[in-house]
């Protein structure tokens, strides 16, 4: 694996970033570092952890439980016409890097990696679990934990492409880490996402800042596409769902009963906006 994340380093030699220094992060043994001597060291899962200090991020991100319910889910097929979306998109000239935010077990890094054959791939995502899973998964990518509010860990204008999807957008720091000419993809629920499961569970509402990408100043769209298909689901899948969901959490801690109150089965509408900016 180090050998790997080598190949990727030299491909990209100036990518990663010292969160502590700011300094070029290289790879050396089964550690990265930087010129200042600070060191990170690859876990034995084979992602890197990039906190540090106080940056623990213990109880911070998505649950194991939640990682495994949304591997099952993709799994299934049940986001199939969102990979065909992502499979469609044109990017010119041809990717030679992408960095997910938020990029849970790597499903979606590691279907546009493939699918736009990007050389470079990174996903960063806080969840110690979600990390875990991803570095398993996605081999050919290099698995960061790192806390993306906090400033990615990426030198100005190193990366072609930054998604997120159904996560987070720093934009300020996602127009810092483009190339000029380099590509933004963000993917978030539209309001009737889902709407058939609403009426069985009390889940959390879809938020205006998630329906808008708002503040794109300094991105030029691309395309924007709404991807609208009903799913069949079965009990599992419908108990799938809402385990990988935020909503999770205040189900739980009220005690609802939300299992026993999913049909056997049930049509519902994945229903999702796909956007892509450049760059100038």
């Amino acid at each position: 694996m180090t050998a790997k994340f080598e190949s990727n380093s030299l491909t990209h030699p100036m990518s990663l970033i010292c969160p502590l220094c700011r300094d070029a992060l290289l790879p050396a043994g089964k550690s990265y570092r930087c010129g200042k001597g600070h060191s990170f060291d690859l876990a034995k899962e084979g992602y890197l952890s990039l906190l540090h200090g106080r940056q623990k991020g213990d109880g911070r991100g998505d649950s194991k439980a939640m990682m495994l319910a949304r591997d099952r889910v993709h799994r299934a097929g049940v986001f199939d016409p969102l990979l065909q979306a992502l499979s469609a998109l044109r990017f010119d000239p041809p990717l030679r890097s992408v960095l997910e935010l938020g990029c849970g077990e790597g499903f979606f890094l590691g279907h546009v990696a493939r699918a736009h054959q990007v050389p470079v791939s990174y996903g960063l995502d806080l969840s110690v679990d979600a990390v875990k899973l991803a570095a398993r998964t996605q081999r050919q990518s290099l698995i960061l934990r790192a806390d993306l509010l906090t400033g990615l860990p990426f030198a100005d204008a190193s990366l072609d492409l930054v998604q997120s999807i159904f996560a987070p957008r720093p934009l300020a720091e996602i127009r810092r880490v483009l190339r000029p000419g380099g590509h933004a993809l963000f993917i978030y629920p539209q309001a009737d996402h889902w709407h058939e499961l609403r009426a069985f569970l009390p889940l959390a509402g879809i938020g205006e800042e998630k329906l808008q990408a708002a503040g794109l100043a300094g991105f030029v769209p691309v395309s924007e596409e709404a991807v609208v298909t009903p799913r069949e689901l079965t009990h599992d899948l419908l108990t799938d769902l809402v385990e990988m969901s935020p909503s999770i959490h205040r189900l739980e801690r009220d005690g609802v009963p939300w299992r026993e109150q999913l049909p056997a089965r049930l049509t519902a509408t994945l229903s999702v906006r796909v956007m892509l900016c450049r760059k100038p």
